[in-house]
């Protein structure tokens, strides 16, 4: 099963989170910190431990040498584990030496980026765990800037992922139908305009099926479906376009899931996984 429409997002790079990490430094200490300023002298020395204080995956390690560098102190990381492991309450992911100024100021950014990305990353598992036979996809509910960062924290969780942008495929939705004046021509007139790109066309009845089958694109999404209309469409397009990729939508919960998990390898998106996130819990001691 592939867990991706596009290129999936399995990793991330400096670039992806640079202005982020900055963003947050010149917000956290735009003139220092004067608690750790005036009670510690840059001399004093420490080492940090980061510990999950839950279970969870862990995700947004890349993020930690990037901080180190823009503070420009004495530290130094030492990762024990990578991102997707498993983590236990008390599990050590890694540790910090040096500079106890520098780890002081650093904490409660270096904590964000790890904390949101490994609950992004432990929602996604939660749910794939529990329905592994649905291609479990992300949306664009992101928070801005975060965008690539969030999807690599999905598919880490073993999630899939969806468009990263509006630039990667196309998505034909009732208003661009309206202005084409009909499926056919919208799918066809993005299909002449952009060959290559793979096209999403969602309806929301059965009465656009034929249609939508006809115009033969790579995904057709039931958006917002009756449990009863959603499997009369799957068992349509199975059995008249096999060739056509499933995706079901629109207010998806547990109990929907639970009805969907009987129809294997089709694509189900939540913006759940990346707009309803708790942190996960894990702290920095530092001794």
């Amino acid at each position: 099963m592939n867990r991706g429409y596009t290129t999936p997002v399995t990793s991330i790079t400096e670039k992806d989170f640079d202005t982020l990490v900055q963003l947050a430094l010149e917000e956290d200490l735009p003139i220092g910190d004067i608690t750790t300023d005036t009670l510690f002298s840059k001399e004093e020395t420490c080492i940090a431990s980061l510990v999950a204080k839950e279970e969870g995956i862990l995700c947004g390690l890349a993020v930690i040498p990037c901080l180190i560098q823009k503070t420009k102190t004495d530290v130094t990381w030492t990762n024990f584990l990578e991102d997707g492991a498993l983590l236990n309450k008390g599990t050590v992911i890694g540790e910090l030496k040096g500079s106890l100024v520098g780890i002081l100021k650093m904490e409660r950014i270096l904590l964000n980026f790890i904390q949101y990305l490994s609950g992004i990353a432990t929602n996604a598992n939660r749910v794939v765990k529990q329905f592994p036979n649905l291609l479990i996809l992300d949306t664009r509910k992101t928070l801005p800037g975060y965008r690539k960062l969030a999807k690599y924290a999905v598919y880490t969780g073993g999630g899939a992922n969806h468009r990263l942008n509006l630039s990667e495929m196309a998505m034909l939705k009732d208003n661009h139908i309206s202005k084409a004046g009909s499926i056919q021509t919208a799918v066809q007139m993005v299909r002449d305009k952009n060959p290559g790109k793979k096209i999403e066309l969602e309806i929301d009845g059965l009465d656009q099926l034929n249609d939508a089958i006809f115009a033969k694109p790579d995904i057709i999404l039931l958006d917002n479906f009756s449990d009863l209309d959603t499997e009369k469409a799957i068992q349509i397009l199975k059995e008249k376009a096999p060739g056509i990729r499933i995706e079901c939508s629109g207010g998806i919960t547990p109990e929907k899931l639970n009805f969907l998990s009987k129809f294997d390898g089709i694509g189900v998106s939540m913006g759940y996984l990346t707009h309803t996130v708790k942190f996960l819990d894990i702290s920095l001691d530092i001794k």
